[in-house]
């Protein structure tokens, strides 16, 4: 087999003494603490990343005091504007990691997490509520791009595929945390005698507090010095060109309509299922808002739960079938579990949770099948302007699922941004019927 460059300059020499952490072997200079403080950076950042969401419609309603009825409009701008500010601040953390090193940006980006979620809920309007999102947002991006970069410093080639498994434990392990833990706290300490919006406020402490701590742990674990690899930082109207150019492949194609679905599923299912579980608790359970809360997270725990069950399973059949069929299988589940949203009335009910698993097994397969997929049918002179534009797809997606997602949730019905993005993932996936025997089953060159 074929091996680049940068693969043998990855693999250790005859005699090498080299460090390993588990099934993993580590790069040169990379300590067993080095590893373990990255992934508790993967454990945590997914489970702030997933609060923020999810905690905002007791926000809004307990401490900002936006109507029922205009929630789903400002999720979606919230959202839209995060979106924004992520897309704008990823490339500048990847650049100025490399000049600086990994361990600033994670620091910087936790602190700046830290910061918009432990000032969102002392807040009292909508608009500094986005700045605040706003705030959060670079440090997400921040954490994010570290999550990839810091992996491929700490972790030789060759065993490089089993470290990102175990971050994929990390961040569906963190989800079920946020969902069965932190969005309960709201309800144990009415419980213990604090009112709610005191409540909501000491949730959003110890979670700011938790990333602010985090920010130091990382400081402490986190190897210094520069970067051992670099990232292609290609100027936005390059990959564009390029990246818009490789269409005329079908795979490319393909990859980029799932990617556009794939990162919309993320968005509402962190967004408008919260919002939806919540506000039927309240409107029509009669629950508190703290209690409605603790409830919604039943339901998304059940369907990030599922997720965490699917992942290794979507992995599998990647492997043993083409990456195309993978995608299909992926956005067929999806578009199932997202147009089934139109006939539950009762989010709490069987057949609301049996919707949120597939939900979350569709997310999940489309996620992972759809990286797979663009990893494979990327040429090799362009692949940083197609990955590129990969992702940028993505982002495309995510904002179209707020932006209008808000106004059919607000217009229309509670399930109105599912059965959207149910139809457009039946739609990507003919088209991917339509174009499967043209689509190779090997790396393109």
């Amino acid at each position: 087999m074929h091996r680049s460059q940068e693969d043998i300059a990855a693999a250790p020499e005859a005699g090498e003494q080299t460090t390993t952490f588990g099934p993993l072997q580590l790069s040169p200079g990379t300590t067993r603490t080095n590893i373990s403080g990255y992934y508790w950076l993967a454990l945590t950042s997914i489970m702030t990343f997933t609060f923020i969401p999810a905690a905002q419609t007791a926000l809004l309603t307990s401490i900002l005091g936006v109507p029922k009825g205009e929630q789903g409009s400002i999720v979606g701008t919230a959202g839209l504007i995060s979106e924004i500010v992520l897309i704008a601040a990823v490339g500048l953390a990847g650049a100025w990691s490399d000049r600086l090193g990994r361990r600033p940006i994670v620091v910087g980006g936790y602190v700046l997490l830290g910061l918009g979620v432990g000032m969102a809920p002392f807040l009292g309007s909508v608009v500094p509520y986005y700045l605040a999102r706003g705030v959060a947002a670079v440090g997400v991006a921040m954490v994010t791009v570290m999550l990839t970069a810091v992996v491929a410093d700490y972790v030789r080639d060759t065993t490089r595929g089993r470290a990102n498994g175990i971050v994929g434990f990390c961040n569906g392990l963190g989800a079920l945390v946020t969902f069965f833990v932190l969005i309960k706290l709201p309800d144990i300490f009415e419980g213990g005698g604090m009112d709610t919006i005191a409540a909501l406020r000491a949730t959003y402490l110890i979670v700011g507090g938790l990333a602010l701590l985090t920010a130091i742990l990382m400081g402490l674990t986190l190897r210094g010095g520069l970067a051992t690899t670099h990232s292609e930082h290609i100027p936005i109207p390059r990959l564009l060109r390029e990246g818009v150019a490789e269409i005329r492949r079908p795979g490319v194609s393909f990859a980029y309509l799932s990617a556009f679905v794939a990162r919309a599923d993320l968005a509402l299912v962190g967004a408008y299922l919260t919002l939806w579980a919540q506000q039927y608790g309240t409107q029509q359970l009669g629950l508190s808002e703290a209690e409605a809360l603790a409830k919604a997270g039943l339901l998304l725990g059940v369907a990030n739960g599922i997720a965490l069950i699917g992942a290794p399973a979507i992995g599998i059949i990647a492997d043993r079938l083409s990456r195309t069929d993978a995608v299909l299988i992926s956005l067929g589940t999806a578009a199932l579990g997202y147009t089934a949203t139109i006939f539950v009335g009762d989010p709490f009910s069987p057949l609301g949770y049996a919707v949120a698993a597939l939900i979350g097994l569709g997310q999940v397969s489309a996620v992972i099948s759809s990286q797979v997929l663009i990893a494979e049918q990327a040429p090799s002179r362009t692949r940083g302007s197609v990955i590129g534009t990969f992702a940028l797809s993505g982002g495309i997606g995510i904002m179209i699922a707020f932006a209008a997602g808000g106004t059919l949730y607000d217009n229309w019905r509670p399930a109105g941004p599912f059965v959207l993005f149910g139809i457009l993932a039946g739609l990507s996936c003919l088209y991917g019927l339509a174009v499967r025997s043209r689509i190779p089953n090997h790396p393109v060159d």
